[in-house]
């Protein structure tokens, strides 16, 4: 259907010969579904998308959600703005995994760069399925059923409070 390029190690994956600015039939989402569950990550490169176009894309792969720290696009508040500039740093500087402090945590997220630097960046992936699977087996024991625990004391409630002081 597509051409299909693995990019790194355990995960990652470009994918070609798709036009996400055209109407996506079911075998093509399903395809995209697929390769999905299988790199973990897949990249579309020089996709000129429109709102509209991002969410039916995201919707396809479940029910979407809003976050409360960002601001969204005019119209489509399932569409978070994220932008790290002088003037806009980003508001979280460690390394996290999206939404994960929700009773439901999304499966992932369709992000589309605007602005891309050649070389570098700031947003990696990684395979907690590759990291659990290089435990050993004693470690793999300890760690199933363990419940999450999240810790939110500075990134969120800063965003929170200035919004609830007006300065945001």
């Amino acid at each position: 259907m597509f051409t299909v390029n693995s990019v790194a190690g355990p995960l990652g994956a470009e994918l070609h010969g798709v036009d996400l600015t055209q109407k996506l039939t079911n075998e093509i989402l399903n395809e995209i579904r697929s390769l999905l569950v299988e790199h973990q990550v897949i990249f579309f490169r020089n996709q000129a998308i429109r709102p509209e176009q991002h969410k039916i894309l995201a919707e396809a792969f479940g029910p979407l959600q809003t976050h409360p720290a960002y601001e969204t696009v005019k119209d489509f508040p399932e569409i978070t703005i994220l932008e790290s500039t002088p003037e806009k740093p980003s508001k979280i500087e460690a390394w996290h995994a999206d939404m994960t402090f929700r009773a439901h945590p999304p499966l992932g997220a369709v992000l589309r760069s605007k602005i891309c630097p050649p070389r570098g960046g700031d947003t990696l992936w990684s395979s907690m399925t590759a990291a659990f699977d290089g435990l050993s087996p004693d470690m793999q024991t300890f760690f199933v059923g363990c419940q999450r625990c999240m810790i939110l004391a500075t990134g969120l409630k800063k965003v929170w409070l200035s919004r609830v002081e007006g300065s945001a």
